[in-house]
């Protein structure tokens, strides 16, 4: 079986689209992801919800922080859901158990980041 794929940043300029929320959750190849979609991520600003696992990254040969340091680049923090509420996350490491992250943009997002934040 034949399987196109394009990079988002194609597909989201061909079909003329706004991006609000990304999920992405693809086994490790998140990276991959996010760095096609740079374009779209830095004008869109969407909310972006990932998962982020060192096993499965390091069969792409990178580590989370990776994905952390590109969207921190473009604005956004990360954080992770404690209690209800929104946790600021700065970096994995061997003891880190998360593996569902949000990122909000410092800008765009400022209003939910101060509400929603603990």
């Amino acid at each position: 079986m034949n399987c196109r794929v394009r990079k988002m940043d194609d597909f989201t300029r061909e079909a003329k689209i706004t991006v609000d929320f990304i999920k992405c959750d693809v086994e490790g190849a998140e990276l991959f992801v996010f760095q096609g979609g740079t374009n779209t991520i830095k004008r869109d600003k969407p909310v972006i919800f990932t998962e982020l696992l060192r096993k499965w990254s390091a069969k792409y040969n990178y580590r989370p922080n990776d994905i952390i340091t590109l969207l921190n680049g473009m604005g956004y923090l990360c954080f992770t859901i404690s209690h209800s509420k929104l946790k600021q996350f700065f970096a994995m490491d061997d003891k880190t158990t998360d593996t569902n992250f949000f990122f909000l943009h410092s800008g765009k997002h400022s209003k939910a980041i101060k509400r929603l934040v603990v």
